[in-house]
């Protein structure tokens, strides 16, 4: 045996008879709340920033999401500061597609005009997004070709209502057919 352990192993009785003072038990007793503290504010500083992470991806969703339906408003607005005179023609074949939709819709339109119509709208909406990019000088060329589009579209339905109002037959009513066959 080593010297300390032989010295220990003697004097082993008076080791254990002696006990430290209030003074040490107080400094262990602050060590050991001071940790336990420090374990409480991490928590609760986890808590904020994990809280604070969720608003800003809640904040960036949302955003996105506003951008996007706020799109189509900018190409409009875009297009009355371009060309006011524009814009004011778009209002009215806006106006007078959905009369003439509204029209089709009763005589229960064929699903390939349909199809025709929405390619249109997204040559349009692809127009419209080119419009919010488009150097200087080419917007008033982008409009144009939007308006022949709208007017393209009037075109469409209107050769389309023809047809339907063509095919249709007049309703007559029995009085009418009566009088017609005698």
């Amino acid at each position: 045996m080593d010297n300390l352990e032989k010295f220990i192993h003697d004097n082993r009785t008076a080791f254990d008879s002696e006990v430290p003072s209030l003074k040490v038990w107080a400094a262990i007793d602050r060590a050991a709340n001071q940790k336990e503290a420090r374990r409480i504010r991490l928590w609760k500083n986890l808590r904020v920033a994990a809280a604070v992470a969720v608003l800003l991806v809640a904040g960036g969703i949302g955003g996105s999401f506003i951008t996007q339906a706020n799109q189509g408003n900018s190409a409009t607005a875009i297009l009355q500061e371009t060309a006011p005179e524009y814009f004011e023609m778009e209002q009215y074949f806006q106006g007078k597609i959905n009369q003439q939709i509204n029209q089709l819709a009763s005589y229960g339109p064929d699903a390939q005009v349909l199809q025709d119509l929405d390619q249109i709208d997204q040559a349009m909406l692809e127009l419209k997004k080119e419009l919010r990019t488009a150097p200087k000088g080419q917007e008033k060329e982008i409009v144009e070709n939007l308006i022949r589009n709208y007017q393209v579209k009037i075109a469409i339905l209107e050769r389309v209502l023809e047809k339907m109002e063509s095919t249709v037959p007049t309703k007559t009513s029995k009085k009418e057919q009566n009088e017609i066959s005698i």
